[in-house]
């Protein structure tokens, strides 16, 4: 990551919080609806704008087959856990984890009018019917989690943004994921918000717990609030091996702590 892409991703960070903070005015009755709308407009476009320069900067820089999480990796510290995030990115897509239900329908639907799996879909087709019907929150969250399991962040979070945002739809698995990348952006209290948000919405929440560990150890510094969330990840009997030892490993590093 280069300086100007770490200061875009801040300050893309920084309107996220802006945001947050001002939809709890809002609700505190600091701010009245009307005046925060306008707000929120500005923050959104600003965001928006901020998005595009951080795509247009990482086309320029990096190259096409860079490997997804690697600066994930670099953030944690620990070698693993480059193996730990890609294990935990394919038991995200083959488990029920994740809230895609009513995707395969939508694209029956829309696609050129003709029934496929979205499997058959391509990147560009499903930009195109977003394109056409913004409002689609199924396939924009398809797609969106596609490009974060792609490691292309800054095209994941526009959509996942979007959906939460602009549709209003609190979707865990966009919360939690939209966590991990502010996260991965080096702003960990922020990160542990939106993680936070999505266990509320999903209790059993499956990669959040792996996110909000890694936030609590490794961001926040906060071995203890550690724990619990590692606990509950350790419950599931189809956690990936090596995600499972890394886990482990994170669990007797946190107990350890006074």
């Amino acid at each position: 990551m280069t300086l100007e892409q770490a200061r875009i991703a801040e300050r893309i960070a920084q309107v996220e919080r802006d945001m947050i903070e001002l939809a709890e005015q809002v609700d505190n009755g600091e701010i009245d609806a009307a005046a925060a709308a306008g707000l929120q407009q500005r923050y959104e476009k600003e965001r928006d704008l901020l998005l595009t320069q951080s795509a247009d900067d990482e086309a320029e820089t990096e190259p096409a087959t860079a490997a997804p999480f690697l600066s994930g990796s670099r953030l944690l510290g620990i070698g693993a856990v480059l193996v730990a995030v890609i294990g935990i990115a394919v038991w995200l897509l083959t488990t029920t984890h994740t809230n895609t239900s009513g995707v395969e329908g939508v694209a029956a639907d829309v696609v050129n009018g003709q029934a496929m799996n979205l499997g058959d879909v391509t990147d560009e087709q499903m930009e195109e019917v977003i394109a056409q019907n913004p409002d689609i929150a199924p396939m924009r969250l398809a797609l969106a989690e596609r490009y974060f399991t792609e490691g292309d962040f800054p095209k994941a979070l526009e959509h996942y943004m979007y959906v939460l945002d602009t549709l209003g739809v609190k979707d865990a698995t966009a919360l939690a994921n939209v966590g991990w990348m502010t996260y991965l952006s080096g702003v960990s209290d922020v990160a542990q918000s939106f993680v936070e948000q999505s266990l509320a919405v999903q209790p059993d929440g499956g990669i959040a717990f792996w996110y909000l560990a890694n936030i609590r150890l490794y961001g926040l510094n906060d071995p203890a609030g550690a724990v619990e969330p590692l606990e509950k990840l350790l419950q599931y009997d189809d956690l990936p091996d090596e995600i499972r030892t890394e886990a482990e490993s994170m669990l007797t590093s946190a107990e350890a702590v006074p």
